[in-house]
């Protein structure tokens, strides 16, 4: 029934894009799901002479409030029988429309021969596998099938930040490597800012001043499916030595679970809420991750000393979800799987991470620079 009524949802669309195709508009139009891509929309909207209008999932309402304040139309969304009327011809009719996510709607979205449809993705590479390479993807029924692929094959153009991101795009899409644009990924531009880094560290330090001069370990666990994230049994017997600190960021849908967790493990774990995962990658030392794209971050920052990879699900998780074939291959750190393995690993001295090697491979193109690039590609002067 569900499949039913998705078909019927998209069948709606269809049918409204198309009868408003036969006008077009010259504005711009940004699907935004998260709300850390705002330098980049305040530049767009400028190069655009503010004929962008934002529309915003309730996940990013924070970055609507900013972004108000700065002039910019906003509009908030969801899927619905109001938006099928209202929104859709909208989409149908702007000039260009950027998407920072998948948006199933797309599937039935009339796109006219000159409209532009810019994919600026919410992560700068790719450890999980998505589209055609998720293993649930070939599970999926017929229907559900075509209607992915018509998400994919909506999109024009693909803003990335590297060949391989490129090719991953390519291989999961379904879709020509021509319409990959390696441009530099515009959100990571910061991470080669010095005064943005700068005037991060000192906002941190000014509200935590006991966490200048210490270690600080940043454990940032990829979102997993279900809206649940359990640490093992055994966590409670991590490690740490009197100058580390350990701060934990899960998912932000999971913010009863985080403050849970440092409930459980008060003498482990370091309370910084106030703070987002991106920002407290500039003042991190170590970063335990997993499966999470904050990898490709960090690995921009100039305070990047350690990465170490701690996969205690890997095979359940890769089969249910996917990892990249050559994941282990390029790695910037060990990988390990269980709680003695990390405690060594954190006890041990801080070794640089493969980052040269890495960044070539995934952050070829962000240097700091591909706002610029990006919008000097499509808005040529």
């Amino acid at each position: 029934m569900a499949g039913l009524k998705k078909e019927i949802y998209v069948w709606l669309i269809r049918i409204v894009s198309w009868l408003a195709h036969f006008k077009t508009s010259n504005h711009v139009i940004y699907l935004m799901s998260f709300a850390d891509n705002l330098d980049f929309i305040r530049q767009l909207n400028k190069r655009v002479d503010n004929r962008l209008t934002v529309y915003y999932l309730p996940s990013a309402q924070s970055g609507a409030v900013k972004l108000v304040r700065d002039g910019i139309a906003t509009k908030a969304f969801h899927d619905s029988l109001g938006f099928i009327f209202t929104g859709i011809p909208v989409l149908t009719r702007a000039a260009d429309l950027y998407v920072d996510n998948y948006y199933a709607f797309t599937a039935g979205v009339y796109r006219h021969r000159h409209q532009r449809v810019i994919q600026l993705w919410h992560a700068g590479g790719a450890v999980k596998a998505f589209g055609w390479g998720d293993p649930q993807t070939s599970e999926r029924s017929a229907s559900d099938q075509r209607r992915f692929q018509a998400v994919y094959n909506h999109i024009t153009d693909f803003v990335v930040g590297s060949d391989k991101m490129g090719q991953v795009f390519a291989d999961s899409y379904h879709v020509p490597v021509s319409r990959m644009q390696t441009l530099g990924y515009p959100r990571s531009d910061r991470y080669r800012q010095t005064g943005w880094i700068a005037a991060t560290r000192t906002a941190i330090y000014e509200q935590h001043p006991e966490l200048k001069g210490c270690e600080l370990i940043l454990y940032a666990p990829t979102y997993r499916a279900g809206v649940r994230f359990d640490l093992p049994t055994d966590f409670k017997y991590l490690h740490l030595a009197p100058n580390q600190r350990l701060v934990v960021k899960l998912h932000p849908h999971l913010a009863e679970q985080a403050a849970a967790l440092r409930a459980q493990y008060p003498d482990l774990i370091t309370a910084v809420p106030e703070f987002s995962t991106d920002e407290l990658l500039t003042v991190t030392n170590t970063l335990i991750s997993d499966y999470s794209s904050v990898i490709f971050d960090y690995a921009l920052l100039p305070n990047c000393q350690k990465m170490v990879f701690y996969v205690f699900d890997w095979q359940s998780f890769n089969q249910a979800v996917g990892l990249q074939a050559d994941f282990k291959a390029w790695a910037p750190g060990p990988m390990v799987t269980t709680m003695a393995a990390l405690n060594d690993e954190l006890a041990a001295p801080a070794v640089a991470p493969r980052v040269a090697a890495f960044n070539q491979l995934w952050n070829t193109y962000n240097d700091g620079h591909a706002t610029e690039r990006t919008l000097a590609y499509f808005y040529p002067k």
